[in-house]
C-alpha cells in the first residue's frame, strides 16, 4: 500500500515543516504542524501537554541524550497519521517548542525539498 503525498512548508528561519494527524484516546484528530529532524531518531516527540490533553497512555520515563545533556523525559503510546493509515508509535514527551518528527517516521518515504518555493513535500 503507498502512502499519500503530503504537502508542508519552510518556515522564514528555513525549519522544514510538515502536518501531521495525532489521534486523541477518545478519537479526536488534531492536526499539528511538526518540524522534521534528522538529528531525532525516534518517530516523534511533543510537549507533555499536548500528549496529556490526548489522553495518551504514559510508558514510563527514560534518560535521553539532548544536545549535549542526558535529561529524563517521558514516553507515551500515542497514535499518529502522517499521511496514510494511523499507527500507534512510542513518542517521546517533554519538548518546549512545536512538535517533531524523526527518522523513525519518514523511514521508506521520499523527502523533497523546494527552499525557492518553500515546498516540502514527503511521499
Amino acid at each position: 500500500m503507498k502512502n499519500s503525498e503530503i504537502q508542508g512548508r519552510i518556515d522564514e528561519s528555513g525549519k522544514v515543516l510538515l502536518p501531521v494527524i495525532v489521534i486523541a484516546a477518545d478519537g479526536l484528530e488534531v492536526e499539528v504542524e511538526a518540524t522534521v529532524s534528522l538529528e531525532y531518531g525516534g518517530a516523534m516527540a511533543i510537549s507533555e501537554e499536548l500528549a496529556v490533553r490526548l489522553g495518551w497512555r504514559r510508558l514510563g520515563a527514560r534518560r535521553v541524550v539532548v544536545g549535549f545533556q542526558t535529561v529524563l523525559m517521558d514516553h507515551y503510546l500515542g497514535t499518529m497519521a502522517l499521511g496514510g493509515e494511523p499507527h500507534q508509535v512510542v513518542v517521546l514527551g517533554g519538548i518546549k517548542n512545536r512538535a517533531i518528527i524523526g527518522e523513525k517516521f519518514l523511514a521508506g518515504r521520499r523527502l523533497v525539498l523546494d527552499f525557492g518555493k518553500s515546498k516540502v513535500i514527503l511521499e
